[in-house]
């Protein structure tokens, strides 16, 4: 099975006890969780992307195929 990279954006959320990580994908926006620590929300967004996928096989497609083409990238410039 072919590999796909997504980019993901971490959200620290609370303090202390109660803080969580919420996390999701720039590819796959509508798919959002959370963990108790970044490595727990990362797993928890492999396993939501992977239901999301076998629901939706060719969103995955469409994303294996833009991979292959020149896509933009994200970054930041300070001045």
């Amino acid at each position: 099975m072919e590999k796909t990279e997504f980019d993901i954006i971490i959200i620290p959320e609370n303090c202390g006890k109660k803080k969580v990580y919420s996390i999701y994908s720039i590819q796959v926006p509508n798919v959002v969780t959370q963990g108790k620590t970044i490595e727990e929300a990362k797993q928890m967004l492999r396993e939501a992307l992977g239901l999301y996928f076998n629901d939706m096989p060719e969103e995955k497609e469409k994303l294996i195929c833009a991979e292959k083409q020149v896509a933009p990238l994200i970054s930041r410039l300070f001045l």
